[in-house]
């Protein structure tokens, strides 16, 4: 898989505005669930536990979003520990 360079993602220019759509993006990446809203909330914090079984993504994929997440936040000068609470969205009783 080929490695985003996280400074490029940085300097890229994403504004506070598109956090809560990646928020929902990373959320579906760990199928959801508290796996899901911990990535999403808490980004600087995510790991997956060795116990986790079938995810829908590779957990590098997942670690390579989460990260990028992070960038952005970062980037906007906001605190990667504690990310406003994930957008609320219609999920069809599937996550």
């Amino acid at each position: 898989m080929r490695r985003l360079n996280q400074e490029r993602v940085a300097e890229s220019g994403w504004s506070a505005g598109t956090i809560p759509s990646m928020q929902v993006a990373v959320y579906v990446m760990c199928g959801g669930g508290f796996l899901g809203r911990f990535a999403a909330e808490q980004p600087m914090d995510f790991y997956i536990d060795d116990r986790v079984g079938c995810l829908p993504y590779s957990r590098e994929e997942i670690y390579q979003a989460v990260e990028t997440l992070k960038t952005i936040v970062i980037a906007n000068g906001m605190d990667p520990h504690r990310l406003l609470t994930m957008p609320s969205f219609h999920n069809m009783g599937i996550f």
